[in-house]
């Protein structure tokens, strides 16, 4: 029998793996949709949909859970706080923040407590979460040429429709004034499982937070769970305001102009506002980073390389990653598509060179921005607690051996 040290021992050996990163093919970037003037009537039933189908709430004299059109490849869904699906009321109670007038651009949402970064600051269910394809019918009036939109809204509870028609309009010259406020605070939740187009979500508190280019916050759609979660994509001291991107926020500065002026508001960020040289350089940091991940199988293949080729020095491979990940860091803008191969190679370099405290350093940057984006560390936590268990660990060391 082996005793508790022998135990502690053997799993002192146990092996830890370096995530890989992940690819990110659904932006979070709020975009137009073009509306078809009849649906497309294809039955769909996947687990996504079953999932909703059974936790949002049915209108009073209807089958649950979804609008109408049932037989709809696009389904608009709508909750009640009564919603069975998890504990509302513990999550929703989680108030890290509050409402308030921002000075410039309205009202605005701030913090009331320090949050770390990667930590969660509120996490609601939406009030609405629907296909950002729907039916446009031309045969209506034009402020109720959204039938499933009207339908889905007018069927809320009391309390959830007043919150719903509380939420900003920018969109004033749009007859329908439904789908005026839902294209003003739509949050693009990319595809579900198995459905033939992307869906957003309208959240009563999420919705309201305001953007910036830079910015310190990024919304997720749980679908497990039904919600939208709000974290923080840098550390957010108590009394400063949180802000998300609308937009691609590695666009250039006149690109994003344009594509925030549906949104009847032109963007004065920290971003926004650089003028002259200080613009110059943030443009070209944008640039290098929208195209950060041209060649990433190459580079991949140049670190394999490295790590086994003793006579090649020992930042051949980590000077232009540390570049781009100092690019990250002054543009404030840690890209999701791109970041995390970046942080990744550091990492296993840092191992390569018997380097605890760099490795350690790369792999807790990743684990808190996994936690921002994803809602998990992703195996990072175990590279951060124990680096030189991992298979890159010493590979220099032992080319240099061989």
């Amino acid at each position: 029998m082996h005793s508790p040290r022998d135990s502690h021992h053997r799993g002192s050996d146990q092996r830890v793996v370096i995530p890989t990163p992940r690819v990110v093919q659904d932006h979070q970037f709020a975009s137009d949709y073009r509306l078809p003037d009849s649906p497309r009537h294809v039955r769909v039933e996947t687990a996504a949909i079953s999932t909703l189908r059974a936790h949002s709430s049915p209108a009073a004299g209807e089958a649950p859970h979804s609008t109408h059109e049932e037989s709809s490849a696009y389904l608009t869904f709508f909750f009640d706080s009564n919603s069975e699906i998890r504990d509302c009321s513990r999550l929703n109670s989680l108030r890290r923040t509050r409402v308030s007038d921002s000075g410039t651009s309205g009202l605005g949402t701030f913090a009331t407590v320090d949050i770390e970064q990667g930590g969660l600051i509120m996490r609601e269910t939406p009030l609405i979460l629907y296909p950002q394809v729907i039916p446009f019918r031309s045969d209506l009036a034009p402020e109720r040429a959204y039938p499933d939109l009207e339908h889905a809204v007018h069927s809320l509870s009391t309390t959830n429709r007043e919150a719903f028609f509380d939420l900003m309009n920018s969109h004033l010259t749009e007859p329908s004034r439904v789908r005026g406020i839902i294209d003003t605070n739509a949050l693009d939740i990319g595809h579900l499982p198995g459905t033939p187009c992307e869906y957003a979500a309208i959240c009563k508190d999420i919705s309201r937070v305001n953007h910036s280019c830079s910015p310190n916050a990024v919304y997720r759609f749980d679908l497990t769970t039904v919600s939208v979660e709000l974290r923080a994509l840098f550390p957010i001291p108590a009394g400063f305001q949180i802000f998300i991107s609308y937009i691609d926020p590695a666009l250039p500065l006149a690109d994003r102009q344009r594509a925030l002026a549906n949104y009847s508001f032109t963007c004065a960020c920290s971003a926004c506002s650089l003028t002259g040289s200080a613009l110059s350089q943030s443009e070209n940091r944008c640039s290098l980073i929208a195209r950060a991940d041209s060649d990433v199988d190459a580079r991949n293949a140049a670190l394999e390389r490295w790590a086994r080729t003793a006579s090649m020095p020992d930042d051949y491979v980590t000077r232009v990653d540390k570049m781009y990940m100092d690019l990250f860091a002054k543009e404030q803008l840690y890209y999701e598509p791109v970041w995390e191969a970046y942080a990744t190679r550091l990492c296993k370099a840092c191992c390569a060179l018997e380097d605890a405290s760099g490795a350690r350093k790369w792999a807790r940057l990743a684990e808190v921005l996994n936690r921002a984006y994803t809602g998990h560390d992703r195996g990072w936590a175990s590279v951060v607690a124990a680096p030189e268990r991992t298979d890159w660990w010493g590979l220099r060391r032992k080319a240099s051996s061989s």
